[in-house]
């Protein structure tokens, strides 16, 4: 058999492209992979919202709004029917506030979570939203009581930060009942411990 050389050149450029194309496409899929699987760890990070220690105290005030925790039925259909009509360009700060504050915690599935409010620092507070477990622990200290004694309620939880006034409790670290003014005495207004 002769071996020409024309024949060698016309064999070898054939066979380059079907081996290119291959690699080409093997090196698609895996840029596919690749881009795919950086996309989900970016999405997995920004979903992952983050915590930070919160320490603070118990804090009981006149009026407490912030969820359908406890609230009759009544109440909540004509909340909701409000909010469902408010135009929001138009009201009161104090308003829009009440449903910033609603469509947030709708958003959060937090709506009928019970909440307490803690004393950060000498002039900033947070509600604080719990499951219903936690929130039995904290709700047995009574204010008349804490008054009494000279005593206040130091929290210290793992939260996520919702907004400056709210955060959700995902771990109750601890409750220490401590020296210290849990709040003045107010006359003016009737002031409820967490039920």
């Amino acid at each position: 058999q002769q071996f020409r050389a024309g024949q060698a050149m016309n064999s070898t450029p054939a066979a380059i492209p079907v081996v290119s194309v291959y690699f080409m496409i093997k090196l698609q899929v895996i840029k596919i992979l690749f881009l795919a699987l950086l996309i989900t760890t970016t999405v997995c990070k920004q979903n992952k919202k983050t915590t930070s220690t919160v320490e603070g105290d118990l804090f009981f005030r006149p009026l407490r709004y912030g969820s359908f925790y406890n609230q009759p039925d009544s109440l909540i259909k004509k909340f909701v029917a409000y909010a469902d009509t408010a135009r929001l360009d138009s009201l009161r700060s104090f308003d829009k506030e009440i449903l910033d504050t609603y469509y947030l915690l709708k958003s959060e599935d937090r709506l009928y979570s019970p909440f307490v409010e803690l004393k950060i620092n000498d002039s900033s507070f947070i509600k604080l939203y719990l499951d219903s477990v936690d929130y039995n622990i904290i709700k047995v200290y009574k204010r008349q009581e804490l008054q009494a004694s000279n005593k206040k309620v130091r929290i210290k939880v793992e939260a996520q930060k919702l907004n400056n006034q709210i955060s959700i409790c995902k771990k109750l670290i601890s409750i220490d009942k401590i020296d210290g003014v849990t709040l003045k005495q107010e006359k003016k207004f009737k002031i409820y411990d967490y039920e």
